[in-house]
């Protein structure tokens, strides 16, 4: 009897729900993940006043230094060259990464979408407008700004991938599941993984 394609994704799914991810973690300290970094972007499409803006947003809403990226691609429709700043970012680790995290849910009341995550521990979600997040205020000097913010659960261990002296490969199920990064979020940053975002607006 072959099983259908649906059949199969309900499968899966009962299996990921069935698994119980407190129990690892605390059997194995090396399989517990943690929050390794979160990324704020901008992509402005231009250097000059627009740019430094989006960078004084980042440095207001992380307290740390924003890098200008730069292009990789010559398109002339867009006027853009290789080595031109176009966008702005910063990256923050462990305890600030998760301090701004928790400042950055809040934005969306605390819900993440579930699309939002992939199986290597990576989720992402945007920000359309900069002053919502708290401690943040409005300046008629900036404007209101829209980021990206990306972050990334990873296990101990994960070094070895991009240590530059003796690099190794790591087991793909080393890796930190889809299932496995929302509970992850669910427990640590009181989050809720929903399938569709409905604000409410005060």
């Amino acid at each position: 009897m072959v099983m259908s394609s649906k059949t199969k994704t309900k499968t899966k799914t009962k299996k990921q729900k069935s698994i119980n991810y407190d129990e690892i973690w605390e059997s194995n300290p090396m399989k517990k993940p943690f929050l390794e970094k979160v990324v704020l972007n901008i992509g402005v499409g231009a250097g000059g006043e627009e740019l430094e803006r989006a960078v004084t947003v980042l440095e207001t809403i992380s307290g740390m230094q924003a890098i200008k990226t730069l292009s990789r691609l010559n398109i002339k429709e867009f006027n853009l060259r290789i080595g031109r700043p176009i966008g702005t970012k910063v990256t923050l680790r462990r305890k600030n990464a998760e301090k701004l995290l928790k400042r950055l849910l809040i934005v969306n009341n605390n819900r993440i979408l579930r699309r939002s995550f992939d199986n290597y521990g990576n989720f992402g979600f945007g920000i359309s407008e900069h002053i919502s997040i708290p401690g943040v205020e409005y300046d008629a000097d900036i404007g209101i700004w829209g980021l990206d913010v990306s972050g990334r659960i990873v296990r101990p261990g994960m070094r070895v991938k991009c240590r530059r002296a003796r690099r190794a490969k790591i087991s793909k199920h080393h890796y930190v599941s889809r299932g496995e990064a929302q509970h992850f979020l669910e427990k640590k940053f009181d989050a809720q993984v929903v399938k569709k975002l409905d604000l409410d607006f005060i």
